[in-house]
Protein backbone atom coordinates (compact mmCIF):
# COMPACT_ATOMS: atom_id res chain seq x y z
CA UNK A 1 0.00 0.00 0.00
CA UNK A 2 1.14 3.50 -1.05
CA UNK A 3 2.49 5.31 2.29
CA UNK A 4 0.41 8.37 1.51
CA UNK A 5 -2.79 6.06 0.83
CA UNK A 6 -3.88 6.67 4.35
CA UNK A 7 -3.44 10.19 4.81
CA UNK A 8 -5.74 11.36 1.82
CA UNK A 9 -2.38 12.33 -0.42
CA UNK A 10 -2.77 10.49 -3.20
CA UNK A 11 -5.21 12.54 -4.55
CA UNK A 12 -3.50 15.58 -5.12
CA UNK A 13 -1.88 16.28 -8.51
CA UNK A 14 0.42 18.88 -9.41
CA UNK A 15 0.10 21.50 -12.33
CA UNK A 16 1.65 19.51 -14.59
CA UNK A 17 -0.14 16.48 -14.57
CA UNK A 18 -3.23 18.97 -14.45
CA UNK A 19 -2.33 20.16 -17.67
CA UNK A 20 -1.31 17.03 -19.39
CA UNK A 21 -5.35 15.39 -18.12
CA UNK A 22 -6.71 18.78 -19.86
CA UNK A 23 -4.86 19.22 -22.50
CA UNK A 24 -3.17 22.48 -22.05
CA UNK A 25 -0.42 23.84 -21.36
CA UNK A 26 1.19 24.94 -17.97
CA UNK A 27 0.92 28.11 -18.93
CA UNK A 28 -2.36 27.73 -19.60
CA UNK A 29 -3.40 25.64 -16.73
CA UNK A 30 -1.40 28.68 -14.04
CA UNK A 31 -2.99 31.18 -16.02
CA UNK A 32 -6.48 29.49 -15.42
CA UNK A 33 -5.66 28.92 -11.67
CA UNK A 34 -4.74 32.92 -11.78
CA UNK A 35 -8.27 33.88 -12.65
CA UNK A 36 -9.94 31.34 -11.08
CA UNK A 37 -11.49 29.14 -13.19
CA UNK A 38 -9.56 26.09 -11.45
CA UNK A 39 -10.19 27.30 -7.90
CA UNK A 40 -12.46 24.73 -6.89
CA UNK A 41 -10.03 22.29 -7.87
CA UNK A 42 -7.28 23.59 -5.27
CA UNK A 43 -6.68 22.45 -1.98
CA UNK A 44 -5.80 25.64 -0.71
CA UNK A 45 -2.58 24.51 0.44
CA UNK A 46 0.57 26.90 -1.20
CA UNK A 47 3.60 24.90 -1.04
CA UNK A 48 6.46 26.73 -2.90
CA UNK A 49 4.54 28.58 -4.84
CA UNK A 50 3.45 25.25 -5.88
CA UNK A 51 -0.60 24.13 -6.60
CA UNK A 52 -1.65 21.11 -5.92
CA UNK A 53 -5.19 19.97 -7.36
CA UNK A 54 -7.85 17.06 -6.84
CA UNK A 55 -7.37 14.48 -9.37
CA UNK A 56 -10.99 13.79 -8.14
CA UNK A 57 -12.33 16.78 -8.60
CA UNK A 58 -10.74 17.72 -12.20
CA UNK A 59 -11.99 13.84 -13.10
CA UNK A 60 -15.73 14.91 -11.96
CA UNK A 61 -15.57 18.20 -13.48
CA UNK A 62 -14.26 16.82 -17.11
CA UNK A 63 -17.24 13.91 -16.77
CA UNK A 64 -19.42 16.94 -15.99
CA UNK A 65 -18.48 19.01 -18.91
CA UNK A 66 -18.95 15.55 -21.43
CA UNK A 67 -22.36 15.21 -20.16
CA UNK A 68 -23.26 18.24 -20.77
CA UNK A 69 -21.74 18.48 -24.09
CA UNK A 70 -23.68 15.40 -24.68
CA UNK A 71 -26.95 16.43 -23.62
CA UNK A 72 -26.18 19.85 -25.80
CA UNK A 73 -26.29 17.63 -29.11
CA UNK A 74 -28.64 15.34 -28.62
CA UNK A 75 -30.92 19.07 -27.98
CA UNK A 76 -29.62 19.86 -31.07
CA UNK A 77 -30.14 16.29 -32.70
CA UNK A 78 -34.15 16.48 -31.29
CA UNK A 79 -34.81 19.68 -32.54
CA UNK A 80 -36.01 20.80 -35.82
CA UNK A 81 -33.76 23.54 -35.84
CA UNK A 82 -30.62 22.82 -37.45
CA UNK A 83 -28.10 25.76 -37.67
CA UNK A 84 -25.85 24.46 -40.46
CA UNK A 85 -28.84 24.44 -43.25
CA UNK A 86 -30.30 28.45 -41.88
CA UNK A 87 -30.72 30.77 -44.52
CA UNK A 88 -30.62 28.36 -47.30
Amino acid sequence: MPSDQGSGTADWIMQRELSEILGISQQTASEWAKVGRLRRFEHGIETAGRRRYSRLLVQREIENRLDAAKRHQDELLASDHDPRTEGL
